[in-house]
């Protein structure tokens, strides 16, 4: 390394006045370095703030020190628009004597208090004092993956705007509200200021001032934090690896920082922050980027493209012939053939059984609350049958008073219902004066506290732990012989890990069977060894403790977050709450705003102040705009409708992500805010899982919500078609004694020009007048950029015209009917020209595999998130 060669830019060390801040109350140093020193100041409104301070002494020259500053004032917009950043609240200048440029920050949390502040005793939290308070240890696996994420994420947006932050280092990564930000702005610069500044150790053998040398020190941030050794000795491995499942994902992130941190350019397989966001974000659990799954399928894609080729030659005989005759009845006069319509490969009816099945939450006695994965409360047993779809993996705590809390888990599979639950265990656990046992028969007897087992844990006891044990762990044990001719008392000798594992196994298995609940716990003393040299192992005794509740406080602003104590709903900001006094994690959840986490080993007086930060996440009820820029309204419930028709663009999109073949041009010119045609059934569900993942990974939605098809009563209502009658698409279309036709416009025939998009006198130049709207002008012979016609009463566009819209719902039926398994379209297209075409009951029931140049979709927007309870 060449760290011999560092500056010393600012040598000069002297003792200075407390500067003079206007508005703010300057009251101790609370740093310094090579770039200046940090105050703690308080401002007007009393908020606490850090002020950096750069003095124009400690520059050679004036050229420099106005370069400096200059570049402050460029960046502090920037500051404010990342949250992975240190927000700059103000710059200022004092030019008088000992002239000193100045910026305001967000004050970092408290390394000790979080956000209480007490101005004496002030230390921020920086990832060097995290590291200083875990004893210079490896930290957890998910927190060095969040805070790897966050700092790559802010890494990413700095370089969007050509800087680099130069100076990367745990010291300059601060928390503020316990999120991670990149601090110590002094030395960010453009991306063509390559003076050699930095700290050694974080530098590239390429030198500093690039992108790639800012990803090479972050790597070793990460590297420092996750193995707990020194940034010298990478890539050195800590003695003591993970364990288990958490010891694979610890060396896949131990890879990743591998790759970014290697020394040799031509070698370095993660040179941008973009690539080390995006690999970390996949390791944290996202989703895979399809992009990453392409190169294995290509060859059995092109295979399965060639039997779809042959297949549809067959199959397209057989189909075209019906799918034909029905498109001429329903959209198209009798003396012509059907659109472009081009059925695919496959019966959609074994698809269709399969795509969903059903989960059933039962218990015995019935009546219990039924809790999903993150704490929400979601009905009484019997739940459901609710539908999902196949492959998701669902998780529940039932709960009822006087009973074991019982967890259940599983998979959904298609076409067959999950059934979850059963016979809830009577609640025993330990009281103050009688003893109690566990399920392996140990007597515990009261004494003070606590109940404590009669006779120190026994070989056998530890021997059935070993064949019951799924982990299979490499426990060793010695044995000490308690009574001659009694080898079922000989006592165990354990490791540390030994009984830590035997008292997760029964733990575990006293709460499966109602003996112990989330409030007591069994741990274990161990006793003073007794003979020889036992090589770390110990005798233990084994003991049931009540697990004490501590207050906590939080509060937001904005207020009404929700609140999750180790997955566990506790209530809605601002909240007074006691805990179990056990290590914890606190999730804060407010729609619209990001989530917030803390943790920590005590909770123990904890007091959570807040600010949660908007993000583009989305709110339901009100109007929101996606990652596509799609305009979505609500429409009632958890759920919001895309106010337009997916556009040629937005499908561009995820033709690129998942490397589908784009489908048939159709026979005219169409514009990027066209909507897109030529898709089929299929295919719009596709996009719908592609959109749902790709916002879930990027946060704008929940996990419990989904992009999908409509159902066709739900398109009914936008309509305000509130009195149909029947069950299905076919029965709806049947006429009753109270049915007539309605258009969106009315009860009149012709539409007022410019209504929709319909077949109107300017698609004369291709359609004979037979077969247009006479006297009707909209002046869009095909199809028209969305938005082109006003909406209706909800804000939608379209629902009418322009193109036919594939709803999720099969045609139904009698079994007769050979088209009661078709898909559904609904409304005209700028081809309808008779009045039946254009009523808002229209149905046209099509194979699900049909693409054709008339025929696209919107998606609507769900969520089966519960509303929140009130806090228990």
């Amino acid at each position: 390394m060449p760290g011999g060669n560092l500056p010393t830019l600012p040598v000069k060390r002297v003792v200075r006045p407390t500067p003079s801040i206007p508005d703010h109350e300057v009251v101790r140093q609370i740093g310094s370095g090579a770039y200046g020193e940090v105050w703690l100041a308080r401002s007007l409104t009393g908020a606490w703030r850090a002020v950096k301070i750069v003095w124009r002494e400690d520059f050679e020259d004036e050229r420099t020190f106005n370069r400096e500053f200059e570049g402050i004032l460029q960046y502090e917009p920037i500051a404010r628009n990342h949250p992975g950043l240190v927000h700059i609240l103000h710059v200022g200048r004092h030019d008088q004597d000992s002239p000193f440029y100045y910026y305001v920050m967000e004050l970092g949390d408290d390394a000790r208090t979080g956000v209480h502040i007490t101005p004496d005793e002030y230390i921020p939290r920086t990832l060097q004092t995290d590291k200083k308070f875990s004893g210079n240890k490896p930290l957890p696996l998910d927190y060095c993956l969040e805070v790897g994420s966050q700092l790559a994420h802010a890494l990413l947006y700095l370089h969007s705007k050509n800087l680099t932050h130069r100076d990367i280092k745990p010291a300059n990564v601060i928390f503020v509200n316990g999120r991670p930000k990149l601090a110590d702005i002094g030395l960010v610069a453009h991306l063509d200021q390559r003076s050699f500044v930095g700290t050694e150790g974080f530098i590239p053998p390429d030198g500093p001032g690039t992108r790639r040398a800012d990803v090479y020190a972050l790597a070793k941030v990460l590297y420092e934090i996750s193995t707990g050794k020194d940034r010298m000795d990478f890539p050195a491995l800590p003695d003591d690896l993970p364990e288990g499942t958490v010891r694979k994902k610890w060396q896949a992130f131990n890879t990743i920082i591998c790759q970014a941190a290697e020394p040799r350019v031509e070698e370095c397989a993660i040179d941008s922050a973009e690539e080390l966001a995006e690999k970390i974000d996949v390791l944290r659990g996202y989703e895979v980027p399809t992009r990453f799954r392409l190169q294995k399928k290509k060859k059995r894609r092109k295979l399965r493209r060639t039997l779809q080729l042959l297949a549809a030659a067959v199959a397209g005989a057989l189909t075209a012939y019906w799918g034909a005759l029905w498109l001429n009845n329903s959209q198209h006069p009798a003396e012509e053939p059907a659109a472009d319509v081009r059925p695919e490969t496959h019966s959609s009816a074994l698809e269709e059984e399969s795509r969903t099945g059903y989960v059933l939450v039962t218990s015995s006695p019935a009546g219990a609350s039924v809790y999903d994965a993150d704490g929400n409360y979601l009905d009484e047993t019997p739940y459901g049958p609710i539908e999902l779809p196949s492959g998701t993996s669902v998780a529940y705590t039932i709960k009822k008073s006087g009973f074991a809390d019982k967890e259940e888990a599983g998979t959904v599979k298609g076409g067959s219902t999950l059934a979850l639950g059963g016979v809830l265990k009577e609640y025993h656990p330990p009281t103050d004066s009688q003893p109690w046992k566990d399920t392996e028969g140990v007597t515990y007897i009261p004494a003070e506290t606590r109940h404590v087992a009669q006779g120190p844990l026994t070989a056998a006891l530890f021997n059935k732990f070993l064949k019951e044990d799924h982990q299979k762990g490499n426990y060793q044990m010695k044995r000490e012989q308690a009574e001659p001719g009694h080898p079922e008392k000989d006592v165990a000798l354990l490791t540390q890990d030994g009984i830590t594992a035997y008292l997760a196994w029964l733990n575990k298995k006293c709460e499966r069977e109602g003996l112990l609940g989330k409030e007591f716990s069994i741990n274990a003393d161990p006793l003073p060894q007794t003979s020889g040299n036992t090589d770390g192992h110990s005798a233990y005794v084994l003991n049931v403790t009540r697990v004490f509740q501590v207050p906590i406080t939080v509060t937001t602003n904005p207020p009404g977050a929700s609140v999750f104590f180790n997955n566990r709903l506790i209530g809605r900001t601002p909240i007074e709450e006691y805990v179990n006094q056990v290590p914890y994690v606190i999730e804060i959840k407010l729609p619209g705003h990001a989530t917030m986490r803390r943790r920590g080993l005590d909770p123990q007086d904890l007091y959570l102040s807040l600010q949660l930060e908007p993000d583009k996440s989305v709110i339901f009820g009100s109007p929101w705009t996606n990652s596509l820029g799609m305009d979505l309204a609500p429409v009632g419930g958890n759920a919001l409708v895309m106010s337009h028709e997916v556009r040629v663009k937005d499908f561009q999109q995820f033709l690129k992500a998942t490397g589908r073949k784009a489908p048939a041009r159709p026979g005219f010119p169409q514009g990027e805010n066209h909507p897109v045609v030529n898709v089929s059934r299929q295919d719009a569900r596709a996009f719908a899982k592609w959109l749902t993942n790709k916002e879930r990974a990027q946060g704008l939605i929940d996990q419990h919500d989904s992009y999908r098809l409509p159902r066709d009563e739900e398109w009914s209502s936008w309509v305000r078609l509130t009195d149909e009658k029947g069950s299905s698409p076919y029965e709806k279309t049947l006429p009753h004694e109270n049915s007539r036709e309605v258009f969106p416009w009315g009860f009149s025939w012709p539409p007022p020009d410019r209504t929709g998009n319909f077949a109107d006198q300017s698609a004369l130049i291709y359609l004979p007048s037979s077969r247009v709207i006479v006297g009707y002008e909209d002046g869009q012979p095909y199809t028209a950029p969305v938005k082109t016609f006003p909406p209706n009463h909800l804000g939608l566009y379209d629902l009418e015209g322009n193109v036919m819209e594939w709803v999720d719902d099969s045609y139904g039926g009698p079994e007769s009917l050979p088209i009661r398994n078709y898909g559904v379209a609904r409304g005209g297209s700028y081809l309808s020209f008779r009045p039946k075409q254009l009523t808002t009951s229209i149905r046209t029931p099509l194979p699900e595999n049909t693409r054709d140049d008339a025929l696209g979709f919107r998606l609507i927007l769900s969520s089966d998130r519960p509303a929140v309870p009130t806090a228990p």
